[in-house]
């Protein structure tokens, strides 16, 4: 099993600094990767309902803008030399699909081929107003961009005729390294993004799922990997959540992977028995002290008692 951990990109201490710090303790302490997550901008939350319920105000946190995440890594990229970089997640139908494919082209350059897509189709629908974005549609154009992007990354002359984009003849440049293209890893927990991940995806990535989620996750991507004609191994499983180590278990309303060092142990094995095979750990607070601590901690503490690691 890898291990990654989410760099703090937004508040106070979303500072370069901080990044470079991050980076240079991960790296020596061998952690397998480093993410970052996105939001263009911050409206106020009225009708979305993923963070809060709906129609109450943003707590704090839920007001601090991130950092650009393709600028971030690129930042990194020459920092660094062996850890994976990459966006968990980018919010695909928020954005041009040709310029993603160019940003995402120059962080693998950049990075020696270090670099993974993680994508999503967003819930916040008042970042999409903001942008002029339609909601709605966001998974068919999510869908139709990432096979624009595997177009534009392969050979020259690309031509693309879909619903939303069309491209005759184009020159595209740079490519990634990595070919066909860098991994992709598709969000989401709903049927569809199930069914997206199985078709064009290295990887499925939840975030918080349960144990009994995942397996049966596992048992539907199965089935859509066969409807499209590939194997279960050609898609992983990389799961996304919390790491806070306490002095007690975790509580009935924390994550598993909140505790003690031995209930942190047991829960990353259960995530292995129930398929996972890439874990991304959040940083709680999102803290330079807590971030680095944390690291350590997992890296003297638990990576080393962990039987399938």
């Amino acid at each position: 099993m890898k291990f990654g951990f989410s760099l703090i990109v937004r508040g106070n201490e979303a500072t370069p600094d901080t990044f470079a710090r991050i980076a240079e303790r991960a790296e020596r302490l061998e952690i397998d990767s480093l993410w970052c997550s996105a939001h263009v901008i911050v409206p106020p939350q009225v009708k979305s309902g993923y963070i809060l319920i709906p129609g109450r105000k943003h707590p704090e946190h839920w007001k601090e803008c991130y950092w650009e995440p393709f600028t971030v890594l690129s930042y990194l990229a020459a920092l660094t030399s062996k850890i994976t970089l990459g966006t968990s997640v980018v919010i695909v139908p928020m954005h041009n699909p040709i310029e993603l494919a160019k940003q995402v082209a120059e962080v693998d350059q950049l990075s020696g081929g270090r670099f993974v897509f993680g994508v999503g189709v967003g819930w916040f629908e008042e970042e999409f107003e903001v942008l002029g974005q339609d909601f709605h549609n966001r998974g068919a154009r999510t869908d139709e961009a990432l096979d624009l992007m595997k177009a534009l990354w392969s050979d020259d002359p690309v031509s693309f005729h879909g619903r939303y984009h069309q491209v005759d003849e184009a020159f595209f440049s740079p490519k990634p390294l990595q070919r066909p293209s860098p991994p992709i890893w598709v969000a989401g927990g709903s049927k569809a993004a199930l069914k997206r991940a199985a078709r064009c995806a290295d990887a499925w990535h939840p975030v918080r799922p349960t144990f009994e989620t995942l397996r049966q996750a596992r048992e539907d991507l199965n089935g859509y990997l066969a409807e499209a004609g590939r194997k279960p191994e050609n898609l992983e499983i990389a799961v996304k959540l919390p790491l806070i180590f306490q002095d007690g278990p975790p509580q009935p309303d924390q994550p598993l992977t909140q505790g003690r060092p031995a209930d942190i142990i047991g829960a990353i094995e259960r995530y292995s028995e129930a398929g996972a095979s890439h874990l991304v750990f959040d940083f709680v607070p999102e803290s330079l002290a807590t971030a680095l601590d944390t690291m350590e901690r997992f890296a003297q503490e638990v990576r080393p008692r962990l039987s399938r690691a």
